[in-house]
């Protein structure tokens, strides 16, 4: 794929209000616009809610739709598109949508995080080095309430490290596959360490893991788990061996683009 004024990448993300989300975006942005200086980087939301509460702010994020067309009118031909999501669910199908109706670009749409057992294993090895020793750490991953389907990547990422880390859980704000009876488990495990620790496998650090997860209410997991010490990582979105991944799906899109229908 010839790279330069006419072809672009596209980054999708759910979007976000809070700013320290929003500077997460900047540093996945400047990460990959480091890895790909050729390639004209923009940005797009698939929040409705976000992107009004956001122009009520005086901030104006297209959506991916908006995006293509503005692309169009720069003479801009291939798009590579490139969804900041952890799971091929929803968003991701939202996403398809909008590209299937797109008759005039060449594009192609790179993977989820999570789309493949080869991907589960990879970003196990990515978060080796965010599990303590002898702590119990709880992997927290967003999840689906409406339709289980779309926790199947994540009920299988439970599944290898879980078997691989004793001291690991993987739960998840909505559904019930894993859910949070996870954290039974952590607070079993915590009573004997003392402590416990939250990974987030969600993007940015938005209400879920400020409020859901560390914060002081007593429904929070922090609360549940009720450890006499509390420790949590950095969103995904900071971590750039996640980042790393999510653009060697990017390299493969580039290495088969051949301008065919998404």
């Amino acid at each position: 794929m010839n790279t330069g004024k006419h072809q672009a990448l596209a980054l999708v993300f759910f979007g976000t209000t809070m700013e320290a989300g929003l500077k997460v975006y900047e540093h996945i942005e400047a990460f990959v616009a480091c890895r790909y200086p050729d390639m004209q980087v923009c940005r797009a939301f698939t929040s409705r809610t976000v992107i009004r509460r956001l122009k009520d702010r005086g901030i104006t994020v297209m959506n991916l739709g908006e995006l293509l067309d503005s692309l169009k009118q720069q003479g801009v031909v291939q798009v590579t598109v490139m969804p900041f999501l952890i799971v091929p669910g929803q968003e991701y199908n939202k996403i398809r949508s909008v590209l299937a109706e797109e008759t005039e670009l060449q594009l192609v749409c790179t993977e989820p995080l999570l789309s493949s057992e080869a991907d589960i294993d990879a970003v196990i090895d990515a978060l080796a080095k965010e599990i303590p020793d002898n702590i119990p750490t709880v992997i927290a991953c967003h999840g689906n309430g409406h339709y289980d389907c779309y926790n199947q990547e994540i009920q299988l990422f439970a599944q290898k490290i879980e078997a691989l880390y004793p001291n690991v859980m993987v739960a998840s704000i909505e559904g019930d596959l894993p859910g949070q009876a996870p954290l039974e488990k952590a607070r079993e495990l915590a009573e004997k360490a003392g402590s416990v620790h939250f990974i987030p496998l969600m993007l940015v650090a938005g209400d879920h893991l400020i409020n859901d997860i560390m914060g002081d209410e007593p429904d929070s997991w922090k609360s549940l788990v009720a450890a006499e010490t509390s420790s949590c990582s950095g969103p995904a979105g900071l971590d750039d061996r996640i980042i790393e991944l999510y653009c060697q799906h990017l390299d493969a899109a580039i290495a088969t683009f051949t301008g065919a229908r998404p």
